[in-house]
């Protein structure tokens, strides 16, 4: 694969997870191979722009230098529809860089190409609710790849069932208990949300793990990218 469909390469500040507050340059991925309701981010549904590989190491390279970071941050729609291009990419620009995949963590055999070689892992975990499939088995079996290097998002609206979230409390408890676990409001319904609602979430959440944290789109109530 020498050529890869991007909606757009960009420095910006991280805006969920676990690295929020910090500069990354992110490489936005066009297309995803799912369709959550919530999703308004239109590169998962638009082919975007063509590029050459050499390109976009080349604008990595330049917008690390001109913004002062060097954490790559690969999205989308869904960065591991591009595995290969991605290797080529880390392979290319080296470990002067680190490396970041966010993912809705469903192509487990994808992951697998490049799991030595990205530094953290943001995987979903997606409610079937909310992309009208079970995902629940590639999901367990990402996160068994994944363990070492991944933190957990599951984004939830105010109509969640609390058994699909229980669900994936203890899917990831079965792999550890200590993984990062984010809760994660949609966006569209972010500042109507009261806490005893995400109390109620948390702890559900607190019963199997350990490290769980509220944390809305922080990007997306500054209105940057």
């Amino acid at each position: 694969m020498n050529k890869v469909f991007i909606s757009d390469i960009f420095a910006s500040y991280q805006g969920e997870g676990l690295f929020v507050g910090e500069k990354h340059i992110f490489v936005r991925f066009s297309l995803c191979n799912l369709n959550c309701i919530y999703c308004d981010e239109k590169a998962s549904k638009l082919k975007g722009s063509e590029f050459e590989i050499d390109k976009v190491i080349s604008k990595i390279r330049k917008l690390s230098e001109k913004e002062y970071t060097n954490i790559i941050s690969f999205t989308g729609g869904e960065p591991l529809l591009y595995s290969d291009a991605i290797k080529k990419i880390i392979n290319s620009l080296g470990s002067n860089y680190k490396y970041l995949i966010e993912t809705n963590g469903v192509l487990y055999k994808e992951m697998k190409k490049i799991i030595n070689i990205v530094d953290i892992i943001s995987m979903d975990i997606k409610l079937p609710q909310y992309c009208n499939k079970i995902l629940w088995k590639e999901h367990y079996n990402f996160l068994q790849i994944s363990e070492q290097k991944v933190y957990v998002k599951v984004v939830v609206g105010r109509d969640v069932k609390i058994k699909d979230f229980r669900k994936a409390v203890l899917l990831v408890s079965k792999v550890c208990n200590r993984i990062p676990f984010f809760i994660q409001p949609i966006s569209s319904q972010s500042l109507s949300f009261d806490i005893e609602f995400f109390d109620k979430l948390y702890r559900v959440a607190r019963e199997k793990l350990e490290n769980i944290r509220f944390l809305p789109q922080i990007h997306k109530l500054l209105k940057i990218k």
